[in-house]
């Protein structure tokens, strides 16, 4: 999609500099954009580089003074005004609404106007697709399945029975929503499955990577809020109810029943225990642990377990300087061992 300067100017809200009839067709790194393309200076320390650039236009921050001699766009938040205009000019493939010879579609299936369905993949009893929805190769959608209007479902994504999606999801390929929770009732040497037979709610805008899984509730539900964005590889648990946008980095893990509040910030391999509740605007450090039944704070937290930041590296910088502490120890015990043999000697 092509756009003019002065309209991605009117876009992000920014001041235009310079011909804003010049046509921009993609985005590209500082470094490698060419005419045409637009780019961005995120700093102002960096704005030197912006010299050395062929970029058709440049996003750069308010009051820099910039060597760049094409059109500019000045912004408060070059980066996210850069990814605002990436979006449009990048926008989700247009695939031609139809049904491939190869996908299985029950009769009492719901395709609305506009669905792009792949091949190979399967659509269940009494499920609706939102119009303008992709459902990409070998896609499998169960029954009594829910889903919103321009979604993108990717190649191998799973959506087991009942689950509810709402518009402009993406699902990665090989997610699986709506498998069932991992729960288990011992007695003595026996164990029995508890009843996994709550659903999953995605609301609207949330994308979840590549080879996720986000459990149905055992009896409730487990809930994605909307906005929320969860990388690959992240397993979320039985009725976890996760808040509006809401940012998870890969490998992390989220047991049963954990709550986590809106706009939190969770590091890569992070690891919830069952019941704990994260305030809203909270940041998890990554490879951190919450212990079961913790409450975390507004704030940023790291550890294991996790404590609030400045005590993390408080006590990182202790464990730093214990070896020179075991260095004076043993050197006070040498010197102790000497006075202890002068002391015996003058006896």
């Amino acid at each position: 999609m092509a756009l003019l300067i002065r309209e991605i100017a009117q876009l992000v809200d920014g001041e235009l500099s310079g011909d804003g009839e010049q046509l921009i067709t993609s985005a590209a790194a500082l470094s490698e954009a060419g005419p045409g393309q637009l780019a961005f200076i995120g700093e102002l320390r960096n704005a030197d580089s912006s010299a050395y650039t062929s970029a058709g236009c440049l996003i750069v921050p308010k009051s820099t003074r910039s060597k760049f001699e094409g059109a500019t766009i000045a912004v408060d938040n070059p980066k996210f005004a850069f990814a605002k205009a990436a979006s449009a000019l990048h926008p989700r493939k247009d695939l031609p609404a139809g049904i491939h010879p190869t996908a299985e579609i029950a009769d009492s299936a719901e395709i609305s106007e506009g669905v792009f369905v792949g091949a190979f993949c399967f659509v269940g009893e009494n499920s609706v697709v939102g119009s303008g929805t992709h459902l990409q190769a070998g896609a499998r959608v169960g029954s009594g399945v829910r889903i919103g209007k321009d979604c993108t479902i990717h190649p191998g994504v799973t959506i087991e029975d009942g689950a509810v999606i709402g518009s402009r999801v993406v699902l990665k390929a090989g997610a699986v929503i709506g498998s069932k929770g991992f729960g288990f009732v011992r007695d003595g040497e026996l164990l029995i499955k508890f009843p996994q037979i709550g659903t999953v709610v995605i609301e609207d805008d949330v994308e979840i990577g590549a080879n996720s899984c986000v459990d149905r509730g055992a009896l409730g539900e487990t809930r994605i809020g909307a906005g929320t964005k969860i990388d690959n590889l992240v397993q979320i648990a039985h009725n976890v109810q996760i808040g509006k946008r809401v940012v998870i980095a890969a490998l992390s893990g989220v047991s049963g029943s954990v709550v986590i509040g809106d706009d939190c910030v969770v590091g890569g391999q992070v690891g919830f225990a069952d019941h704990t509740t994260i305030e809203s605007g909270a940041v998890i450090g990554a490879k951190s642990a919450v212990f079961p039944g913790k409450q975390v704070r507004k704030g940023v937290w790291a550890g294991i377990p996790v404590i609030p930041l400045p005590e993390y590296k408080r006590l990182n910088a202790h464990i730093r300087s214990l070896p020179k502490l075991r260095k004076e120890v043993q050197n006070l015990g040498e010197l102790v061992n000497r006075l202890e043999s002068l002391f015996r000697g003058r006896k």
